[in-house]
């Protein structure tokens, strides 16, 4: 688990840092600068990783995941708080461990405060807070996926299609006529030196990210990776903390 933590992380990290793209970013320009071509590759994103979890659990490789119990409130006023947060700090909590590797004070700072705010919800005087919003839960059938006239491999394949036709498209349509010199060449410009595209990063990512189910189930854990959890077990470190139900 945690060899494979580790080398997921690495990718994914490495994505981000290649690409300089920030999920939280990506939503944001949307709405503050009319950027709706975003909204594919966010998509692409989505539809990548589910198709490739459909296709696990077509041959059995992953077990079925589900959310019996929906907690709308805390959900929804927790990522309105987040998502503030991450606009006032220009990133989300992947850009920020990002600026943190880079040596940057405003990304260790952002991370700091991340873990000591969520650690003062989950055990301190918030506690009981965050314990009442996981009320007023939607209860999902567990038979939702089961009860659809075709398969969801058609419907994701179909999609994913679609995406990457306008991810190409619109790749092809702002493709730079120019290259600023490159210091390095071969394989160390473009694992060192070379800004990678959105349209393949978010590809790259998607596949990850739907991975990650199947290397997760080996563990007997379902689900894919996350990043907050993993963050607040640093704190568990130094006082025992119960991380079930953070995201």
């Amino acid at each position: 688990m945690i060899y494979t933590g580790l080398l997921f992380g690495f990718l994914f990290g490495f994505l981000l840092k290649r690409s300089r793209f920030c999920p939280t970013g990506t939503i944001r320009d949307i709405y503050l600068e009319k950027r709706y071509y975003n909204l594919v590759l966010l998509l692409a994103i989505i539809f990548t990783n589910a198709l490739i979890y459909h296709i696990l659990r077509y041959f059995d490789l992953v077990p079925m995941t589900y959310f019996a119990e929906f907690p709308v409130i805390g959900i929804a006023l927790g990522s309105f708080i987040f998502g503030f947060g991450a606009i006032m700090c220009n990133g989300c909590l992947t850009s920020t461990l990002i600026k943190s590797g880079d040596g940057r004070i405003i990304g260790l700072i952002s991370l700091i405060t991340f873990t000591i705010t969520s650690y003062i919800a989950v055990k301190g005087p918030l506690k009981p807070l965050s314990t009442s919003l996981e009320n007023g839960t939607l209860t999902l059938p567990d038979e939702f996926l089961d009860k659809l006239p075709f398969s969801p491999i058609i419907l994701c394949a179909i999609i994913v299609l679609v995406l990457y036709f306008l991810m190409f498209r619109h790749y092809k349509s702002h493709k730079l006529k120019f290259k600023l010199p490159s210091r390095y060449t071969g394989l160390r410009h473009v694992f060192c030196e070379k800004m990678w595209s959105k349209e393949l990063t978010v590809v790259l990512i998607g596949l990850l990210m739907g991975l990650a189910f199947y290397f997760s189930s080996l563990t007997g854990r379902v689900g894919s990776f996350g990043i907050s959890t993993p963050i607040l077990t640093w704190a568990d470190k130094i006082y025992p903390i119960e991380t079930a139900g953070i995201g």
